[in-house]
């Protein structure tokens, strides 16, 4: 197949036990996209400076600074990524029964969000509040980003709406 040419936006990334996140910059409570690292099946580098997550949906490209720093988030994340796997193994091979899924929605459904275009798919798991583009976004675990409930409230404003307050942003 023929090489992809990518326009690449300046992000600010962030990867912890759980997932790879992106920002807009660092100064960002929120994210723009999260993937879950239990979805990462590979890392692998692309040429100068770009890898890509591969997922078993979809794959996402990243350039870094240089071929250094590249080398080291395909290190992190291959790292990272093997670990989720031998833990989610450790479990089946404790509990047959559990899977390697995110907790089960509490509730979910589409919600209109002030500042965005569409109706937004929203699950409620545990304490956190997830958004997705879409429910097959949801389906595969790519989300927006998700809001920590431990820091938020919830007020009704009319008799179809509600603010959810944190300190960092109104969602409304």
């Amino acid at each position: 197949s023929l090489p992809r040419s990518y326009i690449y936006q300046k992000r600010w990334v962030k990867l912890d036990a759980d997932y790879l996140r992106y920002f807009d910059s660092e100064k960002d409570a929120y994210s723009k996209r999260f993937i879950p690292v239990s979805s990462i099946s590979r890392v692998a580098g692309v040429g100068d400076q770009k890898f890509e997550v591969i997922t078993n949906n979809r794959n996402f490209v990243f350039r870094a600074e240089s071929d250094a720093d590249r080398n080291e988030w395909i290190r992190t994340l291959q790292q990272i990524a093997e670990e989720r796997k031998s833990k989610a193994l450790e479990r089946t091979l404790v509990s047959p029964t559990a899977n390697g899924a995110a907790d089960p929605a509490d509730k979910s459904g589409f919600l209109e969000l002030r500042g965005f275009k569409h109706k937004l798919f929203v699950a409620v798991a545990g304490d956190k509040v997830f958004l997705y583009k879409n429910a097959e976004d949801y389906r595969l675990g790519i989300g927006i980003t998700y809001i920590e409930m431990n820091v938020g409230n919830v007020k009704e404003v009319d008799r179809r709406g509600f603010d959810l307050t944190t300190p960092y942003r109104i969602f409304r």
